[in-house]
């Protein structure tokens, strides 16, 4: 078996082991690792350059200590990301990332889901003027205030190249994203790197279950079956997203979420240290800050099993300096948010059972691993619990205007789960009387995969122009019942020394946006 094959199982123990003569390499998985930790990493500074210098220094800062971990992130005895990259399997991860972001809306070649809409307009104001942006809505002024790390770079090409070039730019950055981080995982995941890979991308509760229950129930009492759509909101308080899903609706929460639990994995597998973990958390709360929240009990556990001792070394210490010179963006993706709205669902009538119900049919690989824990790697298994306690944790709780909380926060615990029911899927055609075991796995995978199917199709549908509505006009026609907290934030609840204030307003603008939108007619007014 040639060791350039995704499923060898014994990789090179370091780099110079690896470049033999006959394959001779430019590019170590590190570096795959170094281009997307400067992709995450750019929008901070591009951020940074825009506010006052009280803010810029330490985000500056930050950023320039953060890299300086990430470009070195590997502990001692790493492995796999020390061998030359297989320009075969990056070939294959990017025509998959590729493929799936194009499905996803991206660039409007197919159809883009309603969260696209008020995003376009984020995308298309960065595009035509410099950060800050204010606008004028019902006597009152607003600043944009929201995590724009997605938008940034591609804005940046927009602002020279127009806006079409800006969709491209962040097609290009997304791809690139989800490329690298399905490339390391399938490096992680050697002898099953294919397997492995797709049943991490279809992975998904079964939210087939409970809509067919649902129709049926409406079938026999008004005799016709009801339409089936987006089927991820059954329980109506609370929704975990398939993968696809986050991806198609909300790709700037998915890729951070994802790359915070990539390196988590690798983290487990001492493939980097525990500074490049720590290092990469606050950089990724300007992608993010919610896929971060749900992360943070992971990067907790891990860091107590460092000890005292090694946490006080100097790159422990230096990742931590350079997460607290992000307080600044921490300061300004919190200001004027209290809009959301938030309680304890737990206290509602009746709850309970929906709450249990939920977590049943939502993550039953759950139930299957806490089954079969002895066959779970142990390197996994710390985070993984944490992982398996906020899952339990989070459908308690609601925040957002749609219980974003739960959507997002879920993201990486969701990832460490997929690995880990991947990986257990992977190894039952070895394992000796698990046929019970290899059933329920079996049922698991089918039933959920009709969620990321129906996404899939739904991308068949006809496809719409790309708007340059302005954000604020985007937002009003697209959700007119939202709050707008989540973008939105009064600009007297920003101080001068943050962001310098502009006399220079956008309004509502009174023409159509989506013009040939085929589902929502009030976007087209």
């Amino acid at each position: 078996m040639s060791s350039l094959d995704l499923n060898d199982p014994h990789p090179s123990a370091s780099l110079g082991v690896a470049r033999d003569a006959s394959r001779a390499a430019f590019f170590a998985d590190i570096d795959i690792l170094r281009l997307a930790t400067l992709l995450l990493l750019l929008p901070n500074v591009l951020f940074a350059l825009t506010l006052g210098p009280a803010a810029a220094l330490p985000l500056l800062m930050g950023s320039a200590g953060a890299y300086a971990i990430l470009w070195r992130p590997t502990a001692n005895g790493a492995r796999s990301l020390a061998e030359p990259v297989d320009l075969a399997a990056l070939s294959l991860a990017f025509a998959l990332a590729l493929a799936l972001c194009l499905l996803g809306g991206e660039t409007h070649l197919f159809y883009a889901n309603a969260d696209w809409l008020a995003r376009d307009g984020v995308l298309h104001d960065l595009s035509q003027r410099f950060y800050p942006l204010f606008y004028r809505y019902q006597d009152q002024d607003f600043l944009l205030r929201a995590p724009l790390g997605m938008y940034m770079t591609a804005a940046l090409v927009g602002r020279f190249f127009g806006l079409h070039a800006a969709h491209l730019a962040l097609l290009a950055q997304n791809a690139t994203l989800l490329a690298s981080i399905l490339y390391l995982l399938a490096r992680l995941a050697r002898p099953h790197s294919v397997l492995v890979v797709l049943l991490i991308a279809a992975f998904s509760g079964l939210d087939i279950v409970p809509t067919l229950v649902m129709a049926a129930s409406h079938w026999l009492q008004e005799g016709a079956w009801p339409h089936i759509g987006h089927i991820e909101w059954w329980a109506g308080y609370v929704q975990y997203s398939s993968h696809l899903t986050q991806l198609f609706w909300a790709p700037n929460h998915a890729l951070p979420g994802w790359g915070i639990a990539l390196l988590i994995l690798l983290h487990a597998r001492r493939e980097i240290d525990f500074a490049a973990l720590l290092a990469s958390f606050a950089p990724l709360l300007f992608w993010a800050p919610l896929p971060m929240v749900g992360a943070l009990p992971a990067l907790a556990s891990l860091g107590l099993a460092q000890g005292p001792r090694a946490l006080l070394a100097p790159r422990p210490l230096l990742a931590l300096f350079s997460g607290l010179c992000f307080l600044p963006m921490a300061f300004f993706l919190t200001r004027d948010a209290g809009d959301n709205p938030h309680r304890l669902l737990l206290s509602l009538p009746n709850y309970g059972l929906l709450y249990g119900l939920f977590l049943l049919v939502e993550i039953p690989q759950g139930l299957l691993i806490a089954c079969n824990w002895n066959q779970i790697e142990r390197c996994d298994r710390r985070a993984l619990a944490a992982a398996l306690a906020v899952l339990l944790i989070l459908p308690a709780f609601e925040f957002g205007h749609s219980n974003d909380l739960a959507m997002r926060a879920s993201i990486p615990p969701l990832f460490l789960l997929a690995f880990a029911f991947a990986r257990l899927c992977a190894s039952l055609p070895q394992a000796k009387e698990k046929s019970a075991l290899a059933l329920a796995a079996g049922m698991i995978v089918f039933l959920g995969a009709a969620t990321p199917g129906l996404e899939i199709a739904r991308a068949f549908l006809p496809a719409y122009a790309i708007s340059d509505c302005n954000f604020l006009t985007s937002w009003r026609k697209s959700a007119p019942r939202s709050n707008g907290a989540n973008y939105l934030a009064r600009i007297e609840a920003m101080p001068e020394w943050l962001v310098k204030p502009s006399a220079e307003r956008q309004t509502l603008e009174d023409r159509r946006c989506w013009p040939d939108h085929p589902l929502l007619e009030e976007a087209r007014k």
